[in-house]
């Protein structure tokens, strides 16, 4: 009998006596609790450890809670649309609860905590989440189960067809044919419909379908979502981008990966930039590379000679991130105000 999973609990408070408190008590509850002192460092925990729930703080500094609460709304990952958030706050006023549920909180609790309460509120939340959570993996497999009835049953018979004849008139049963390149054609057509029988034998295979229908993931215009991305940023920041559309943009294909974790990682490449040159613009590139990968590619335009990005951006760091999407990044070596992300060919989609 396989144990039964541990609810994940992220609790974001920067007064420690208090978190630590709130962590003691989930901990003894039961909860696998992690923790963080403000919403930067909560959100890059949510990132990490995908909590069942999160309680949160408000006021707390870098990023509050209201920002932390939006920075895990703003995907458009259901999940994360979904996950449960409790707000924490000394603050009991109309107004605050109120931008708390505008920015979908679920719930509110005034400090002092009345700790019974809280566990209770937990409990119950965790709960039917996990109850919507196995309706949607009972949907998710149901699909999946009618994926090979949505093909007609003769299609395999089709192809058998196609191949037998093929094979038939490469001996010539109806006398020389008159160039030889026929029977070259002949080929490739007995070729193209085995590839096609063993493609669509391949797509059926339920754990090529799990890859596919992943949850976290959806399928992004890159160009659209790096714009999105510069968009969102303060009048600072987003005046020095220089983000370059593509030549044909509608020829680029679009892009599977979890875009929290694209975030994630374009905030830490962007804040390394322009640390290394406050005043610099930074121009943004996409492009596809003879690896069929589509690359983004930074570029620093400093007037400062020698500029070292690596003392900058934790290359390692930006990595581990990425590593979660099979993406790579890279300060070039030789062209130190220059950067690349490289994401690979199994998450390009064609617009065809």
């Amino acid at each position: 009998m396989t144990e039964e999973r541990k609810i994940k609990i992220l609790c974001v408070e920067d007064e420690q006596d208090i978190r630590e408190n709130i962590v003691e008590i989930l901990r003894d509850e039961g909860f696998e609790v992690f923790e963080a002192d403000n919403g930067k460092h909560g959100f890059e925990s949510f990132m990490q450890n995908k909590p069942d729930l999160v309680v949160s703080d408000i006021m707390m500094p870098e990023i509050d809670g209201y920002g932390l609460l939006q920075l895990i709304r703003e995907s458009k990952n259901i999940r994360n649309n979904t996950v449960p958030f409790i707000f924490l706050t000394a603050l009991g006023q109309k107004d605050n609860v109120i931008k708390g549920v505008t920015l979908s909180a679920n719930d509110y609790m005034v400090k002092p905590i009345d700790f019974d309460l809280m566990i209770a509120k937990i409990k119950e939340k965790t709960a039917n989440a996990l109850k919507v959570q196995e309706v949607h993996n009972r949907n998710v497999q149901n699909i999946k189960s009618q994926v090979a009835i949505v093909l007609p049953a003769e299609l395999f018979s089709y192809l058998d067809v196609i191949s037998q004849v093929v094979t038939v008139l490469k001996d010539e049963p109806y006398g020389p044919l008159p160039h030889r390149r026929y029977i070259e054609d002949f080929d490739k057509i007995y070729i193209n419909a085995m590839k096609l029988r063993s493609a669509i034998a391949n797509a059926l295979d339920e754990s090529v379908i799990d890859h596919k229908l992943n949850a976290d993931e959806e399928v992004l215009v890159m160009f659209n979502f790096l714009e999105e991305f510069v968009g969102s940023l303060s009048d600072k920041f987003k005046t020095r981008i220089e983000l370059e559309k593509p030549f044909e943009p509608e020829s680029m294909p679009r892009v599977k990966v979890d875009r929290l974790i694209l975030i994630d990682a374009l905030r830490k490449i962007f804040a390394g930039m322009f640390k290394s040159d406050p005043e610099a613009l930074l121009n943004v590139t996409l492009m596809i590379d003879h690896m069929d990968q589509m690359v983004i590619i930074f570029y620093l335009k400093s007037q400062i000679q020698n500029i070292n990005l690596r003392a900058n951006i934790d290359e390692s760091q930006v990595s581990r991130i990425l590593d979660r999407q099979n993406c790579r990044f890279e300060v070039i070596e030789g062209k130190e105000n220059t950067a690349v992300l490289n994401i690979p060919a199994h998450r390009l989609i064609n617009q065809s």
